[in-house]
């Protein structure tokens, strides 16, 4: 943790159930897990209204920012867990600037997530 980045955030990927052969599935696979990643942080940010207010009137709403140190490996069909909430990615995440230093992607609160 440090200023620029004070959130602790954890990405989750989602994997199919394993199918046991007989038309379920075996207990305990599929769903969201944690992405191995330890002491991962970056910063949630609250957009501007007016920001929250022009995404609603293009049907993209999104409630929070998330900028992060620069990687690749975050991709759209992620969530994010951070101060108890859950997110989902809306949106391709940006390098910032083009220089490989930080990335920001818009975030939607995942209701009961």
């Amino acid at each position: 943790m440090n200023e620029e980045f004070p959130h602790q955030v954890i990405f989750q990927v989602y994997t199919e159930p394993q199918s046991d052969g007989g038309g379920g599935y075996l207990p305990g696979t599929g769903g969201w897990f944690n992405l191995d990643q330890e002491d991962f942080y970056g910063f949630l940010d609250t957009p501007k209204s007016g920001e929250i207010y022009q995404a609603q009137q293009l049907q993209h709403p999104f409630d929070r920012y998330l900028f992060y140190p620069y990687r690749t490996d975050i991709k759209t069909d992620m969530r994010v867990t951070c101060e108890g909430d859950t997110y989902e990615l809306v949106g391709k995440p940006l390098d910032q600037g083009g220089q490989h230093e930080i990335m920001k992607v818009s975030l939607r609160l995942v209701a009961n997530g």
